[in-house]
């Protein structure tokens, strides 16, 4: 099991004066430079959100009530308003991508050994956190973005997206055949993600370039078959042990980035605000899933298969104090609290995008029925990652796919509604892959009649404070992109 590495006082050297005060105007207090595992710790814990309060906002509040994995936050008032979406886009600016950018000029200038491995990684790291920026907004700032301290640019331009995707699916093979030359990485545990492990990051490279391709299917599928033919070969994950995901620590008292934000999230709004989505908890019922157990409670922490249920998206009794389930497994009534693992890509995920290859195209060896199950066989045992005694057996896996086998004819339709549960909890690639797949088929609340044309967003918009500071570049964004609202389509999505 990974554990985090909590960031420690940098130890500074000073040096010695042969002839007295000199560089009066340079702090003696502070490092010149971290080093680079120190740097990329920091950049891992807040790629996956270190305020619970923006992740509050623009993931649980918007993004997974837009999927209706919940419906009841009680913040009925917010749904699908434009109001704090923007904090995904600050907070990430601000942290990740600065960081991620100085990082790799760091690494390209450095003479260490392991500097070529060490970049590699760094790359992947790159295209993870602008991966899920621009799915959520659209055309951002890319070449430009983070380089104001290196090279004085204050005010980035926005990129397109299209020219953004190409860019990250080759860094992403280029980061691949670099990781799968065998040169060693420094980062040691410091590596939150796969502890320096270069095998694992060159499968979660071509993983993320296979997640990549699979956007781009609807806008250029020949784009699309032919990355996703390059991942498939350069190889993708192959088991539960390749899982990007990182491990929190049991830390109430720390809200963030130390503690899982969407556990932080849960447990601070209490057990009347957050809610499991009926639209969710009925597939799952329907299908007799074993999941319902692990991922839900009653209030007073009961996981009984049979006294659960959902919370309609319309009820009138959202934000009240009722009998609605909680959420188990990230808080609420539950045992597994903070310490719980955020996922940035699982091998679930992995096989449903090669079940959907294959369908398509005929790709990884075109048996979509296998690679669908062994799909829903990783969903329900990657849950044991949780700890705390969760655990789906074999048998119940087994029972689940005998009840609901797999049917050619809906091969798309069920692919992609088991990969709308088990993206439970990350609700920026549920939110993606439902508005490229169509699926599952959800029907808007009530409140979009006034709010978003009766439609369920498709994008956050860009920030209030990046119009009033960059605002010659957020408006030719703007005009490149064909607009800033919640319906927005953004370049991939043309479903």
């Amino acid at each position: 099991m990974k554990k985090i590495l909590i960031l420690l006082a940098i130890v500074v050297t000073f040096g010695s004066c042969d002839e007295g005060f000199e560089e009066l105007n340079v702090n003696p207090t502070k490092p010149t430079q971290l080093d680079p595992s120190t740097k990329l710790t920091y950049i891992q814990l807040h790629t996956g959100g270190s305020n619970y309060v923006a992740y509050l906002f623009w993931n649980v509040i918007h993004l997974m009530q837009n999927v209706q994995h919940l419906n009841n936050t009680s913040y009925v008032s917010f749904l699908y308003k434009e109001g704090n979406t923007h904090w995904l886009f600050e907070e990430q600016f601000k942290t990740t991508v600065k960081n991620i950018v100085d990082l790799e000029a760091q690494l390209e200038a450095s003479t260490s050994p392991t500097a070529t491995t060490d970049l590699a990684i760094a790359k992947v790291q790159r295209v993870l956190i602008f991966s899920r920026i621009t799915d959520a907004y659209g055309d951002i700032p890319y070449s430009e973005a983070g380089r104001g301290f290196l090279e004085g640019i204050r005010f980035p331009k926005y990129d397109k997206q299209s020219d953004i995707y190409a860019d990250m699916l080759a860094t992403l093979e280029s980061a691949a055949a670099t990781l799968s030359s065998g040169g060693d990485s420094s980062f040691g545990s410091a590596d939150l993600l796969f502890a320096g492990d270069t095998a694992k990051w060159r499968k979660f490279a071509n993983s993320l370039m296979l997640r990549l391709a699979m956007r781009m299917v609807n806008v250029d599928e020949a784009g699309a078959q032919a990355w996703a033919t390059k991942a498939i070969n350069g190889g993708v994950m192959t088991s539960n042990d390749d899982i990007a995901y990182t491990q929190y620590e049991d830390s109430a008292n720390d809200g963030g980035p130390n503690v899982n934000p969407l556990t932080k999230c849960f447990t601070s709004r209490g057990p009347t605000q957050v809610k499991i989505s009926k639209t969710f908890m009925d597939f799952m019922k329907d299908r007799n899933d074993p999941r319902v157990s692990v991922l839900c409670s009653t209030v007073d922490g009961n996981t009984d298969f049979a006294l659960q249920f959902g919370q309609d998206i319309n009820d009138p009794t959202r934000g009240t104090a009722n009998s609605k389930p909680n959420i188990n497994i990230f808080g609420g009534s539950g045992v597994i609290v903070y310490d719980a693992p955020f996922f940035f890509q699982t091998y679930a995920e992995v096989e449903f995008m090669l079940a959907e290859a294959a369908e398509r195209w005929g790709l990884a060896g075109g048996d979509v029925e296998a690679h669908y199950n062994a799909g829903v066989t990783a969903a329900m045992s990657y849950l044991s990652l949780y700890g705390n005694g969760v655990n789906i057996t074999s048998t119940q896996i087994h029972d689940y796919l005998a009840a609901n086998p797999f049917v050619p004819t809906d091969a798309l339709k069920m692919i992609n509604e088991q990969y709308w549960v088990a993206t439970f909890g990350n609700g920026l690639e549920t939110f993606s892959n439902w508005k490229r797949s169509g699926y599952p088929v959800l029907v808007p609340a009530d409140v979009a009649d006034l709010v978003s044309d009766g439609q369920i967003p498709r994008r956050l918009p860009y920030p209030g404070s990046e119009k009033l500071n960059n605002p010659e570049n957020v408006a030719a964004a703007i005009e490149q992109q064909g607009g800033d609202s919640l319906l927005t389509r953004m370049w991939w999505d043309v479903n």
